[in-house]
């Protein structure tokens, strides 16, 4: 088995043309300045990651997170560097395999999935010493968690990743109507809003809390439904799916799609199309 998989992300000066860059540079030097710092922090947070696993002695492998296409259980652990996306994307490749959050640029970035950071000297001697109590078969000095995930089929077709932050069903169109059938334990319901999030116990401080609900942390997933139109099929808008229990939706438009863990995942969702929604048997291993 290999050691360490590292998934990184390209800054978003990286992701950019040098024209897009003097452009924003016009537009918004503010903006540049804090693009430029985020760059920075990111850059130096990599270098300082490859002198630590080379000081130890242990060999690793390194994947640009959009290009990652591969099922990294071959690795004794994963580190995710960036924040909450890289994370959440790295999260996709794994069944088994433990993984490890790093927020490249604190003050840039949201990271509510990684535990270490590596501006500091107390940072950089904390991930050291994680790392090596994991290499070396000593009790980390973090224990690992397990992140509950979210199964979501439609009409046959399983997603190709075990989703572990939320989901979001509603017409393609933001500004149009999503029209469906939400069923519910025993209960058919007919309704119209904006669609609805449904997320995991981790997923739940943000867009599901944005949306009015509540932050939990009972192994369950829970949905809310947005902006739900104030006629029939007003009953509904909230619920809890416990393990063994799913979540139905039967779409009645011709453009609806499912959006999941963020934009960049989307399944499309026909008329008459019928999506389940549930606990997914595997859990996330990670040091959080």
């Amino acid at each position: 088995m290999k050691d360490i998989a590292v998934i990184y992300k390209y800054s978003a000066i990286e992701s950019y043309s040098p024209k897009q860059m003097r452009r924003h540079r016009e537009l918004n030097p503010e903006l540049s300045h804090r693009m430029q710092s985020a760059h920075d922090d990111h850059a130096q947070a990599l270098a300082q990651l490859q002198k630590l696993i080379d000081g130890l002695g242990l060999d690793a492998l390194y994947f640009e997170r959009d290009r990652l296409n591969q099922n990294l259980d071959g690795f004794r652990l994963v580190i995710s560097l960036g924040g909450d996306g890289t994370f959440i994307n790295a999260s996709h490749f794994i069944d088994k395999t433990l993984l490890l959050g790093i927020n490249s640029s604190p003050a840039n970035s949201v990271g509510h999935y990684c535990r270490f950071e590596l501006k500091t000297a107390t940072g950089l001697k904390k991930l050291h010493r994680q790392v090596a109590a994991l290499f070396e078969g000593t009790r980390p000095p973090i224990q690992e968690v397990k992140f509950l995930r979210m199964q979501v089929t439609g009409q046959g077709r399983t997603a190709r990743f075990p989703v572990l932050n939320d989901a979001l069903f509603c017409e393609e169109n933001p500004a149009a109507t999503s029209r469906y059938t939400l069923e519910y334990k025993t209960k058919k319901t007919h309704q119209k809003s904006s669609g609805l999030w449904v997320t995991t116990p981790t997923g739940s401080s943000a867009a599901f809390s944005s949306a009015g609900g509540k932050p939990f942390k009972q192994k369950e997933l829970r949905f809310i439904v947005r902006e739900l139109y104030a006629g029939k099929g007003r009953t509904g808008r909230q619920g809890r799916i416990v393990p063994g229990e799913t979540l139905g939706i039967v779409s009645s438009m011709m453009h609806g799609a499912l959006y999941l863990d963020g934009s960049h995942h989307k399944m499309p969702v026909a008329l008459g199309e019928h999506i389940s929604i549930g606990v997914h048997p595997l859990s996330l291993r990670a040091v959080y």
